[in-house]
């Protein structure tokens, strides 16, 4: 059998798993289990992996022909069934640094599947996820006598709670509402809210692999309305929503009102440095310059790293970095915990901050600059032109101001910046804009896209898309 070549992504393994369409299919698992296992010995001397699945109708059957695909490869299977993102990683590390194979399709529509590899809290990805490919491609297999070699671990979710609930004091109860979207999160938020000592309401709790409510996305202001609606409603300090495998989550403030996730980094940020003066926080070239600029006022280096939830934690990993994050949502734990992105714990420690504090989150977000943002332009560009014409706008916008290169090119101007990076999924290129006003947010974004006029394969935006 064939994959389909669209199955491997940058960070992960994903495409369609139910209906006509599907290229997710039981035997396209089995065969990735086969490349995931024999990728996990040859390369990374690994013969033990933990496998999870989440709520989606298609996860059952596909965790089922990964792990026979696992075993036929040797592997030794750790079963921890319907769970989060982050117990995978948990018991990867905890079961001394293993394989890791999340089956999720994380935010996406339902008839989406996926499979998030890792070893211990390190991501596989790229150019590894091609090694697999490539081993699929050429049949080139391990085999091992590992039939029903497989350990169901029944205690994933107490372990993974009671190592949670110490990693969090609230000196005061707050009234938090939490809204899961029908994914995982429903399992895991309110036992380890109650066990906070927190006032819980939830909202769309239950699992439902339909997701009947909203897509499980709290980067998309839209999945936050009833969020808002309801921490309006009964008064509460804070909302949390959780994306569908509970490696991301969102927040409102007691006004209702969405806080970006790189503004919660900050936030984050100043309080780890009150303990850590001097540490390193990442954050990737999506990030507001509002994030970068907190870090060092508070006495903290920020760096920059390249847009991606593996390559921002690889990034921590290399620098040593205690606090790490993405403007998707995505927010790396360092201090006294794995460096991976749980969103669990990172709402502990937001909620945390208000409880043992005396301000409230919109205050806190107060405190912090606002700048004009521009929305996320994608005009189409062919997959083969992204490079060429990345490099030629960086060399035209040269000197306009202090370029930063790591993703794409990131051009600091007087009043603002302005950022275009390939996606890594789709045939479009990414740009944003910010600035201290929006003329001069829209101005860096005409700049650029003067430059990109120059190149005819590339659609036009600017003028002719919506500017806020």
């Amino acid at each position: 059998m064939k994959l389909s070549a669209g199955l491997f992504k940058k960070y992960d393994i994903r495409g369609v798993a139910m209906g006509e369409k599907a290229v997710l299919t039981r035997e396209a698992a089995y065969l990735i289990g086969h490349g995931i296992g024999t990728y996990l010995q040859r390369i990374e001397k690994q013969t033990r992996v933990v496998v999870g699945r989440d709520n989606r109708h298609s996860s059952f059957e596909l965790q089922d022909q990964l792990m026979e695909g696992l075993k036929r490869s040797g592997c030794k299977i750790i079963d921890i069934g319907l769970v989060s993102t982050p117990l995978v990683y948990w018991h990867a590390v905890n079961n001394g640094n293993i394989g890791g194979v999340m089956v999720t399709g994380s935010h996406l529509s339902r008839e989406y599947n996926g499979f998030k590899l890792s070893v211990g809290s390190r991501n596989i990805y790229d150019t590894s996820l091609q090694k697999i490919a490539q081993m699929i491609e050429d049949n080139d297999f391990t085999y091992g006598d590992s039939a029903g070699d497989v350990m169901v671990e029944n205690s994933a979710y107490s372990q993974y709670i009671h190592d949670l609930e110490t990693r969090v004091t609230i000196k005061r109860p707050l009234k938090v509402v939490i809204d899961p979207g029908n994914g995982t999160g429903g399992l895991f938020a309110p036992r380890l809210m109650h066990l906070w000592g927190l006032d819980v309401t939830g909202i769309f709790i239950e699992p439902d692999g339909d997701y009947p409510n909203h897509q499980p996305d709290p980067s998309d202001e839209r999945n936050l309305k009833d969020l808002s609606a309801k921490v309006l409603e009964i008064g509460a300090d804070i909302g949390i929503a959780f994306d569908g495998d509970a490696d991301r989550m969102g927040a409102v403030d007691e006004k209702g009102q969405p806080i970006a996730a790189d503004r919660l980094l900050a936030m984050l940020a100043q309080d780890m440095l009150k303990r850590h003066p001097g540490a390193i926080v990442i954050g990737d070239v999506l990030c507001s310059q509002v994030l970068f600029d907190a870090v060092k006022t508070a006495g903290g280096v920020p760096l920059m790293a390249a847009s991606g939830h593996s390559i921002v934690k690889d990034a921590m990993r290399t620098h040593h970095a205690l606090l790490g994050g993405e403007q998707s949502g995505h927010i790396f734990l360092g201090e006294d915990y794995f460096g991976f992105d749980d969103a669990y714990l990172v709402a502990g420690r937001l909620i945390q901050l208000i409880a043992n504090g005396s301000h409230t989150l919109s205050e806190l977000d107060n405190q912090l600059p606002r700048l004009y943002s521009t929305p996320e332009y994608r005009p189409h560009c062919p997959d083969n032109e992204k490079a060429n014409v990345i490099r030629a706008v960086r060399d035209m916008l040269q000197h306009a101001g202090e370029v930063n290169d790591v993703d794409g090119v990131r051009v600091q101007f007087a009043e603002g910046w302005g950022l275009l990076r390939a996606s890594n999924t789709e045939p479009v290129l990414s740009l944003r804009f910010e600035a201290t006003t929006r003329e001069h947010a829209l101005a860096y974004r005409d700049a650029f896209a003067r430059a990109l006029a120059n190149f005819p394969h590339v659609e036009p935006f600017g003028d002719s898309q919506p500017s806020s």
